[in-house]
């Protein structure tokens, strides 16, 4: 059943964990039936809370055939929260690096004892940074779960999804056989479906 009101994070939330639940791929139709139900979202609503996790690289889409296919795996969720960590310390970095060059200025501006319009215009930017700071810290605290002591749960994570890749790939090689043994051309196939002819299995 459908909850009212329920926050877009939430939305989101349940949406990842129904593409990492399932381990498939999945057009967008089915997505907005088989997502609906199992999430409780209104299949309305699934297109722009599906765009949200895409936006945020935790959800991947690609063309094949004619028709759009999304999937998320639990080890792509965890590389984009890493990639992204490595992004919010960098810039924590640079921040401060700038903050400790403007505090040195304010020091100096400080000691001078006048109330210029330059000191004042230091004062406030030196604020600005800080603000800016602090919200950095407040970001990257939301990617705790990246620490390198959970590297290990994340592994874990990889190689569930590269045994369902691969017991996906196992199905469609049966797919493609089947064919073949209906004497179907199997290059039609490939062509038909998008199947790329260098498909193998991960090792």
């Amino acid at each position: 059943m459908s909850r009212k009101g329920m926050p877009a994070a939430e939305k989101a939330s349940r949406l990842l964990a129904f593409f990492h639940d399932s381990l498939s791929f999945f057009a967008i139709k089915d997505i907005e039936r088989q997502g609906a139900k199992a999430t409780g979202i209104n299949s309305m609503q699934i297109k722009d809370v599906l765009q949200g996790l895409i936006d945020d690289s935790l959800v991947r889409c690609e063309k094949i055939g004619s028709g759009n296919y999304y999937w998320s795996f639990p080890s792509d969720a965890s590389r984009s929260r890493i990639l992204n960590l490595e992004s919010i310390r960098r810039k924590v970095e640079a921040g401060n690096e700038n903050v400790a060059l403007l505090d040195e200025k304010l020091q100096l501006e400080r000691a001078a004892r006048e109330n210029t319009e330059e000191r004042e215009a230091l004062l406030k930017d030196v604020d600005i940074k800080q603000s800016k700071l602090s919200a950095l810290h407040a970001a990257i605290s939301k990617y705790s779960d990246c620490d390198p002591e959970l590297l290990e749960n994340q592994r874990d994570a990889l190689a569930t999804a590269k045994e369902a890749v691969n017991r996906w790939t196992d199905n469609i090689f049966s797919v493609i056989g089947f064919f073949r043994d209906q004497g179907t051309d199997v290059q039609m196939v490939y062509k038909e479906f998008g199947i790329p002819e260098d498909l193998d299995s991960v090792s």
